[in-house]
Parts: C-alpha cells; structure tokens; sequence
C-alpha cells in the first residue's frame, strides 16, 4: 500500500476514542490490536461455529468479485457513475446524519451522499479493501479520493462502545454474515436510545414474495454451473431471505420498522427498512 492510499485509511482521533474490546466491550487503545496495513485490526472469528467455512469461502469469493471490478459487470467509470444515480434517491429519501457507523460499509461509498456535517465510520472484515479499488471506480466516486475512518471488524462482534451512534447503515451485507441475529443485536447495542437502523437487501421473491420464472431459471442455472466448477457463478451468501424473514428479524432483535423503499433500478427486488431502536 503506497503512503498516500495508507493515510486515508487511518483512523481519525474520534473513531480512535471510540474503540473497545469487541468480545469484553470495555473500551480500549488502538495499541491493544495488531494493525494490517496501518488498520486496526479487531475481527473475530467463529472458527468452530456452524457456518464458518461457508462464511469464509463466501467472503473469499466476494473480495475476489470486489477486486475484479466484477460487482458492477462492466469495469468501467460511466458503470460506476450509473451506479451512484441508481443509489442517489435512496439517501434522499433516508437522510443519515449525526454519527453513522456502516457495518459491512468496505471503502465507505454511502459517503457520497452524506453531508459534510455527518461522521462515519466503516467497518469491514476486507481489511485491505482500499488498497484494491478499481481505478475507474476511484475516478467515479468522489469520496475515495478523501480520508476514510476504518476498522478492520465484524458484524457479529463490533469493536466501538455502546450508544455511540445516530445511524447504523447495512447496506447489502446481511446476506454475508455468519450470524444475522448476532449481527442485530450489536446494532442495537452500539446505537443511542432513538438511533436508527437503515438495512439494505435483496430479498427472495422481491416485493410480490414470489420468485418469477426467469429468476428461478437463472438461480437453477447459475447452480448447477457453480456444481461443476464454474467459480463466477458461486453463492457467496450464507443467508437467502425472504421480505417476511427479514423483517423477523429486524423485529425480533428489539427495533420497531417505520419506513420501506423498494429500489426501482433492481425492480422492487431490493428493499430498504428504516428501523428505530425500542
């Protein structure tokens, strides 16, 4: 990692003051973690718990796609400047401001739609994710060329103390973790009394509940292709909800759900749940 790419990855003094332990919660220096690269590094595995291997190939296969450019198909700037008008009327339909904390947030993109007022922080188990960005996606996204607060972490295990934050964002990630339920949980914890949580994903079925045929012709597909070896169609997900089972568990984990956006560039297969701690 060159020294420039290196400064922006480091920590400011407010995400610094934030840290804590994030088995014990009891908060602590950025000494007592090893750094990767200049990072903090405060990941937990759960090596021995159901679901770690899939979890694991599930993230190697992700950053690979994530390295590639592949994400967003066409490796290209206009695809990622698309990309940002898709997302654009989500943030302003949902305004995040205060402290925001982005669980699963990688090189912190949501920055582009925030405010300068807002604070943010990302946290990531693709601990040397911004020393891999595309150049073109670097050209489309303003924020990438400016300072970013990141913690090397995961979801189930948050390392920042408790009521910190106005916002929690998981955008697209709730389908990579380990342990949803876990992962909820800190949420809650780390967000103030009236904090709110945003979750972003694409649901089984899509607003109607029901797959239509194409999709299940392609899922169908993309399976039997992956049975045989063909590595860019492998699942790297560990969780396939449906619009009901995610909106268990949001509720289930101690949040009341106020308001809901279906993205009309994915057709109403991907929903935002705006969530307000009980």
């Amino acid at each position: 990692m060159d020294h420039d790419r290196q400064q922006k990855v480091f920590s400011n003094d407010w995400s610094r003051s934030v840290l804590c332990d994030p088995v014990t919660k009891s908060q602590c220096h950025e000494e007592a973690f090893r750094t990767v690269c200049g990072v903090v590094d405060a990941r937990i595995s759960l090596k021995n718990t159901y679901g770690y291997e899939e979890w694991k190939d599930g993230q190697e296969s992700y950053e690979a796609i994530v390295r590639s450019g592949g994400a967003i198909h066409e490796n290209n700037v206009e695809a990622y400047r698309s990309e940002i008008e898709w997302d654009r009327p989500i943030y302003e339909y949902f305004q995040l401001e205060g402290k925001i904390l982005d669980v699963g947030g990688g090189v912190g993109t949501i920055r582009e739609f925030l405010t300068d007022s807002a604070t943010y922080l990302s946290i990531d188990p693709y601990i040397n994710g911004l020393s891999e960005i595309p150049q073109p996606k670097i050209e489309a996204y303003s924020c990438l060329r400016t300072h970013l607060n990141f913690i090397g972490g995961v979801a189930e295990f948050l390392p920042v103390i408790s009521r910190e934050f106005d916002w929690v964002h998981m955008r697209s990630m709730l389908d990579h973790v380990q342990v949803p339920d876990l992962a909820l949980m800190e949420a809650r914890r780390v967000l103030k009394d009236d904090g709110r949580l945003l979750v972003g994903l694409f649901v089984e079925g899509g607003k109607r509940g029901k797959q239509t045929v194409e999709q299940f012709c392609r899922d169908k597909i993309a399976h039997l292709l992956s049975r045989f070896g063909v590595k860019r169609f492998r699942d790297h997900h560990t969780w396939h909800p449906t619009y009901r089972n995610l909106v268990k568990l949001i509720t289930d984990n101690g949040f009341e759900i106020r308001r809901e956006y279906w993205q009309p560039h994915w057709k109403d297969q991907v929903v935002y749940l705006e969530a307000v701690k009980k």
